[in-house]
């Protein structure tokens, strides 16, 4: 039977119908070309909304590692920060993941996936500040993942983190030696110890951490772009 006079038929049955039996026919007989119709809608949309996304320039992209605020569906970081800056959420894009949750001890496939997708992350310049405990932090400054801090943090507001008693974090970069043992070539600063953080510490951001001993480390990252908004959080996160 020719498309032409399918349709015909199909029109001609639909006609007498009531409006429930109709509606109940055409569900029953052509639901999945709608199912189909509407994959295809939603697809496209989700397509378009997300190539309009992307096209928006990045103001900030924050990891936060092994924090107690990973398993909260909010992130209150974030939200104070846009706020604290002013952040128009509509033509920048923000990000502030706190979901790595990283074993120091162990190889299981949450710490594996997460290792996986921090390293990602540095590999594409898509990071601009980390946060974490020392010891974690420490074992990427290992692999060169952060710059030294003097070329992004004016010395005046450097000084006045320190006379707040913010203690400075170094990093230090290895390199194999002919050996193949690594061997350290250069320290820098690299951030802030956030030890006494009253922010964090109301938040609870790091509660466990500390109480394992471990010490919370504002470090900015060798691909930070967004120099300007990275010090911006250090200013918010310190109460300058």
């Amino acid at each position: 039977m020719a498309l032409k006079d399918e349709i015909n038929r199909e029109t001609v049955k639909l006609k007498d119908m009531p409006f429930k039996k109709k509606a109940a026919y055409i569900w029953e007989y052509y639901r999945f070309h709608i199912i189909a119709v509407i994959a295809a809608i939603v697809f496209i949309c989700i397509f378009i909304r997300d190539w309009r996304i992307n096209k928006r320039p990045v103001y900030l992209d924050v990891v936060i590692l092994n924090s107690d605020i990973a398993y909260g569906e909010d992130n209150p970081i974030e939200d104070d920060y846009i706020r604290y800056a002013g952040v128009d959420t509509s033509a920048y894009n923000i990000s502030f993941d706190a979901g790595f949750l990283i074993s120091e001890n162990g190889t299981d496939q949450m710490t594996v996936a997460n290792m996986q997708k921090l390293m990602a992350l540095f590999a594409a310049g898509s990071i601009d500040v980390v946060l974490g405990p020392d010891s974690l932090v420490d074992s990427y400054g290992e692999l060169s993942a952060y710059m030294d801090m003097s070329d992004v943090l004016p010395e005046d507001l450097k000084q006045q983190l320190i006379d707040k008693g913010y203690e400075v974090y170094y990093s230090t970069v290895y390199e194999e030696d002919e050996k193949g043992v690594l061997k350290p070539v250069v320290t820098f600063p690299a951030g802030f110890y956030l030890d006494d953080c009253e922010y964090l510490d109301k938040l609870s951001v790091f509660a466990t951490q500390k109480a394992a001993g471990k010490r919370p480390v504002f470090a900015f990252a060798s691909c930070c772009t967004n120099t300007d908004n990275a010090v911006k959080l250090l200013k918010m996160l310190t109460g300058l």
